[in-house]
């Protein structure tokens, strides 16, 4: 996985960048009015591919989608696991780049999510999981849950998932060595140890 990031990280300061931007100015100089969707989509599968090439993940497949003015990338390989690394590292080291050199092709491109074989959507559906367990573990006992460190995208899915529980509050703390930090999960100052939980939702 490290040789990936170091050419991961060489590229982006060398061919792949020189090459991305280039293309953005010319780009530029041509285009007077804002890309479309589908050329921003166009201009994403082709750095991406070419970051798969300068990575030797020859056999990737790249299949997009568009939602809610974000672009997502499914990479289709026999080998998710290099590409995804420990952590997921490998696999926001692609996506970090994609938008980077997008968002020096355009000044205002759209945000690219990569995956890799449905990691995050699977990794999404276990932080949701975990996030439940914590929400009836700190209901029930009045103490406070840390859960393992998580980069940012995935404390965001804590984060969101439990902002409507009118007595829980939650925090990112203690960042590591690789920038990850814990999300803290307690009863807010309203709701401490001992006192009810609220009443669930009523359906409407």
């Amino acid at each position: 996985m490290k040789t990936i990031l170091a050419k991961l990280a060489r590229h982006s300061t060398a061919f792949s960048i020189q090459k991305c931007v280039k293309l953005g100015n010319d780009e530029r100089r041509t285009m007077s009015d804002q890309p479309s969707m589908p050329e921003y989509v166009e201009s994403a599968q082709t750095i991406l591919g070419d970051l798969l090439r300068l990575s030797e993940f020859e056999d990737a497949r790249l299949e997009t989608k568009v939602e809610d003015g974000q672009i997502f990338i499914q990479i289709v390989t026999a080998d998710a696991g290099r590409i995804i690394g420990r952590t997921a590292q490998t696999l926001d080291a692609i996506q970090f780049l994609l938008n980077r050199l997008l968002s020096r092709k355009y000044e205002d491109s759209p945000y690219c999510v990569v995956d890799a074989e449905h990691y995050r959507e699977q990794r999404r559906g276990k932080l949701l999981a975990d996030a439940n367990e914590a929400l009836a573990r700190v209901r029930q006992t009045g103490n406070p849950w840390r859960m393992p460190p998580l980069n940012s995208m995935e404390r965001r899915i804590i984060h969101q998932a439990l902002k409507d529980c009118p007595d829980i509050h939650t925090q990112s703390e203690d960042e590591d060595s690789e920038g990850r930090k814990r999300v803290v999960i307690s009863l807010s100052d309203d709701f401490q140890a001992g006192a009810a939980a609220p009443p669930p939702a009523q359906p409407e």
